[in-house]
């Protein structure tokens, strides 16, 4: 009685074991095995019917994937023949196509009658299997993704540096050693005196605590340009440098990344563009000049002042009057006025083809300005389409003399000159004093 509630309990014990025990015997040269003790549970563990798996115990082997499936026999002989312990985990296929991973422990003995006696234990470690296959890809991820990165900054135009806290160059990729003259270990902090580096002027040497990678290991984020000049690099390397302090999830500062770009060319290209600005712009100021002078020059034979006459001024005007162009007229028509004391002046439009309402309110204002100033103005040479445009549009000339032509304009002239001669001598006579035979028969009459 003890000895039967002795043997429950042990398979109560075994049953409460996670996983499947069992124990078996093997024929070492057949391989033939038949069942000592084998748990209820070990139909579902393996996936094999009950009836089938208690007829051929080595049943098992079928469900195992078949790429694992030497494998595992090789271990099972090697334990058969050195009758040693065996740990194993194998992938085995469901019926339903579900993959599932046993680990199996066995221990082995060889008894009396050369049979093999197994003694084992399996889990379905399926669970942590997945873990590890993700761990495992998920590393892998990672690797490539590492790779990755590092093929990419390596591949970057532009230059990468990553130092620690120390000043220690964690990443300086080939761009950053080219526009550097390569890496250099060991300068002791000295970075400023091992790579050359100057301010943007060229000239003043960075102290080492006003580096922008010093900066940065104390936290400042900043943008600075300075030059590289050193025996490994042909010439000087002008760069434009972006540094930014890193930081963990807990915002700790654990290094300062760089990136550098060579501005050389452009800022050689900003000089040239800003000689050939120069060049022009003092270039653009002759032109101006001359246009200018041009300018006066057209103007002097598009408006020419002629004195025909003592006296008499003629302006013959062709083309388009416009405000600038009658400006200039009037400033150089009166300035030789007052100049020459001119009494007459003949504007002669020939030469002008159209004349508008504002046209000819500029040119009626200009004869008033130089009558103001004392000399008379007319108007001659108007063509009979200009003068039939006039009568249609309005235009009244008032008391403005108007003539045929230049030779009316200079006859009239003429005229008015004679007219102010004879003036002048009957003024001059009625103010002299008279003497001689008329004066004094003219007393005696009066007397």
């Amino acid at each position: 009685m003890a000895e039967s509630v002795t043997i429950e309990l042990l398979k109560q014990m075994l049953r409460r074991l996670p996983g499947v025990t069992f124990c078996s015997r093997m024929d070492p040269a057949t391989w033939a095995s038949k069942w000592l003790y084998v748990d209820e549970r070990a139909a579902e563990m393996w996936d094999v019917p009950m009836d089938q798996l208690m007829e051929t115990p080595l049943s098992v082997l079928d469900r195992i994937a078949p790429d694992e499936r030497p494998g595992v026999e090789a271990a099972m002989k090697q334990t058969i023949e050195e009758c040693s312990s065996m740990e194993i985990c194998s992938r085995y296929i469901c019926r339903d196509g579900r993959s599932k991973w046993l680990e199996t422990h066995c221990n082995v003995e060889r008894d009396a009658d050369g049979s093999v006696l197994w003694y084992g234990h399996v889990l379905d470690v399926t669970a942590r299997k997945k873990l590890e296959v993700s761990l495992a890809e998920a590393e892998a991820a990672r690797a490539r993704s590492e790779d990755l990165y590092g093929k990419v900054i390596d591949a970057l135009p532009v230059g990468v540096m990553v130092t620690d806290l120390t000043g220690k160059f964690l990443v300086f990729n080939p761009t950053q050693q080219r526009f550097a003259g390569g890496r250099v270990d060991g300068h002791d902090g000295a970075v400023s005196k091992a790579y050359g580096i100057f301010k943007a002027d060229g000239v003043t040497p960075i102290p080492a605590d006003e580096l922008g990678m010093t900066r940065a290991m104390r936290g400042e984020a900043l943008e600075e340009e300075v030059v590289i000049r050193n025996p490994r690099i042909e010439g000087d390397t002008r760069l434009n440098v972006v540094w930014t302090p890193l930081k963990d999830q807990d915002g700790k500062l654990t290094a300062a990344l760089g990136t550098t770009q060579d501005i050389t060319a452009q800022r050689k290209l900003e000089a040239d563009l800003r000689a050939r600005n120069q060049e022009l712009a003092e270039s653009e100021e002759s032109k101006t000049e001359l246009i200018d002078r041009l300018r006066y020059a057209v103007d002097e034979l598009s408006n020419p002042i002629l004195e025909v006459w003592d006296d008499v001024l003629v302006m013959p005007i062709i083309g388009i009057v416009d405000s600038r162009r009658i400006a200039d007229m009037v400033q150089r028509l009166l300035a030789e006025v007052a100049r020459s004391q001119a009494s007459f002046v003949i504007i002669d439009l020939t030469g002008v083809e159209i004349v508008d309402t504002k046209t000819a309110d500029h040119l009626i204002k200009l004869m008033k300005k130089v009558e103001i100033v004392g000399a008379r103005c007319v108007l001659t040479g108007i063509r009979p389409a200009v003068s039939e445009t006039l009568v249609d549009i309005g235009v009244d000339f008032g008391r403005v003399m108007t003539l045929r032509n230049l030779k009316h304009g200079l006859r009239e002239a003429l005229r008015h000159k004679r007219g102010e001669r004879d003036a002048r001598t009957e003024l001059l006579e009625h103010e002299e004093p008279e003497s001689g035979p008329r004066a004094n028969g003219r007393r005696k009459n009066s007397a």
